[in-house]
């Protein structure tokens, strides 16, 4: 599974449920959806796989609504998606029409 397979299900996917990526973040990196681990860290497994946190499902949901009164591609909303979950902030040219 990779992030482009998640973004393709995120509206399938429980709230409650984290994404989980190795990095360099692309659209074709390998990813995962499932909980955080009891105390809130990266699943054991996961993290011995490499895969680090990505965003939660919810807070990517939130993210992508700044494209709901305007049209979008695809690559942009994951683009944003990874931008959002590098810099914990919304890039410049999501504002631009």
């Amino acid at each position: 599974m990779n992030l482009e397979h998640i973004f393709d299900n995120l509206n399938q996917l429980p709230e409650t449920i984290c994404i989980f990526a190795r990095k360099p973040w692309q659209p074709s990196s390998e990813a995962a959806a499932a909980p955080l681990g009891q105390n809130f860290e990266v699943p054991a497994d996961l993290l011995s796989l490499g895969f680090e946190y990505f965003l939660e499902v919810r807070v990517a949901r939130e993210v992508l609504e700044v494209f709901s009164n305007k049209p979008s591609t695809k690559e942009n909303k994951l683009r944003l998606l990874i931008f959002y979950a590098e810099n914990d902030a919304y890039p410049d040219w999501v504002y631009k029409t």
